[in-house]
């Protein structure tokens, strides 16, 4: 039976004691202060008693809930004592303001309540998170992980590895490196001897930077210091063969990312500038239209799109750059060009040069590195700093969520790893297995593994959470 603990205000009591009627009847033990009679020293022991044996709070979010001073310890408490915490939102919040770290958590819609006072369709999503979080034996939290065990070593590459990335499917690890190849591993077959790659390409007359795979996985795209982009097409493995190069920047491109829905592909150059394109018109019809360039004030070495949740937002595009500054432009897929007239918003905290951007799963954050040796994470809603990471002592270069949102990895020049708790914003653990800079970083689709790219070389793949003990 799960057990958990009901945090709420007075103001919403009527919802508070219908969701536990309705839990109780679904087999749920839910504990609930009706009367929030509890104060002082009873109220702080009995708090910490009953949320520490709980497998879960569930909090009811609302205006009035996020003020409550009563409200604000049970969830801090909860935090502190790594408890998952699930919300549900009864109105809808302006600024999560003290529960800044619940940005990344995405909420149950009970904002129908009380015009539909059965909101079945509410309660059976709660009644399922709870019951897939308590059974889910790879869920990443901050009790379920200390640090990583290597699972495999890959040697493939001849100089210095800069980029990974795992295919929408986890089936496939792409990778590219100063010896000018992009390497194909197989994910799923690792061990702990030898792993060749089942793909080996001569792909750019000089260092490959970056990789990205397409949505749908049939396209992977690389970029290189020989100023150009090319694309790959997938379906032909083990013998991929180059799809469509681009030639327009004028210096080395040091990122590539496809939207998420596979229409578009950016490229961010030491030129200044960002290029975007349409390769679902390329995909159809062989032919380039409407290449649209992002001028910058200097050189930029990030770019990232949105993912696109639920439909209900146009995507965005976020850009880095050598003068500290985040950019982001709203994109319009039906009217590339005009982008290029919009003057983009700005993201400023960073001391130095930006180096990575990617955001959370759900989109409502964003992670930066940078050279200044933090990773800084941004509210995408209130378009503002949320918390500053700092940790490594080096320059920071890769940064990568986990699927679930809870984690996020990073990888600097001083040849580390590094976990960090999103909830409770702190690392979780420093992992030093590289010889040299820990460059590039990426979860697997189902959590479970993190790669990681150095310049000794190789690429190491790390079991997360629970699978790790034994090897994955």
């Amino acid at each position: 039976m799960k057990r958990i603990y009901l945090s709420y205000t007075q103001q919403d009591g009527e919802a508070a004691l219908y969701i536990a009627t309705q839990l109780r009847g679904r087999g749920i033990d839910v504990f609930v202060d009706y009367e929030r009679l509890m104060t002082g020293g009873t109220f702080t022991r009995r708090m910490g008693n009953e949320i520490k044996g709980r497998d879960f709070v569930v909090l009811i979010q609302s205006p009035d809930a996020l003020d409550s001073p009563l409200v604000q310890r049970e969830v801090h408490w909860a935090n502190d004592q790594q408890t998952p915490i699930l919300s549900v939102l009864l109105r809808p919040v302006r600024d999560l303001g003290e529960f800044a770290f619940l940005l990344n958590t995405l909420p149950i819609d009970f904002t129908a309540w009380p015009q539909d006072k059965r909101m079945s369709a509410a309660l059976n999503e709660l009644e399922k998170r709870l019951t897939v979080a308590d059974n889910d034996e790879t869920r990443i939290t901050a009790k379920t992980i200390s640090s990583l065990t290597e699972v495999a070593t890959l040697r493939g590459h001849q100089s210095w590895v800069r980029a990974v990335a795992f295919s929408p499917n986890g089936e496939f690890l792409a990778s590219g490196a100063n010896d000018n190849t992009l390497c194909i591993w197989d994910a799923r077959g690792l061990a702990y001897g030898e792993n060749p790659p089942i793909a080996a390409i001569d792909a750019h007359q000089a260092s490959v930077w970056s990789v990205a795979f397409s949505s749908d996985g049939g396209l992977l795209a690389s970029c290189s210091n020989d100023s150009t982009v090319r694309l790959w097409d997938m379906d032909h493995l083990p013998q991929p063969y180059e799809f469509a190069r681009f030639s327009d920047h004028h210096e080395p491109v040091y990122s590539v990312a496809f939207s998420s829905d596979g229409r578009l592909l950016a490229s961010a150059s030491y030129d200044k500038s960002v290029h975007i394109r349409d390769i679902s018109r390329i995909r159809a019809t062989g032919r380039e239209e409407g290449l649209v360039a992002l001028a910058h004030a200097s050189h930029v070495y990030g770019v990232t799109f949105s993912p696109n949740v639920d439909n209900s937002y146009p995507p965005v595009i976020v850009t880095a750059s050598q003068d500290s500054t985040i950019r982001l432009w709203e994109v319009d897929s039906q009217n590339l060009r005009a982008m290029s007239r919009v003057k983009p918003l700005f993201l400023i905290g960073h001391t130095s040069w930006v180096n990575a951007i990617t955001f959370s799963p759900n989109g409502a954050l964003l992670a930066s590195t940078s050279k200044d040796k933090t990773i800084r994470l941004w509210d995408m809603v209130k378009m503002r700093e949320v918390a500053c990471l700092a940790g490594h002592t080096e320059e920071v270069i890769g940064v990568a969520f986990s699927p679930d949102g809870r984690l996020l990895a990073s990888t600097s020049k001083d040849k580390t790893i590094r976990l960090w708790d999103l909830a409770n914003q702190r690392e979780l653990s420093v992992i030093r297995g590289h010889q040299s800079w820990a460059n590039s970083v990426i979860f697997s689709p189902d959590g479970t593994l993190l790669a990681t790219a150095s310049g000794d070389s190789t690429i190491k793949f790390w079991g997360v959470g629970r699978g790790a003990a034994n090897g994955h």
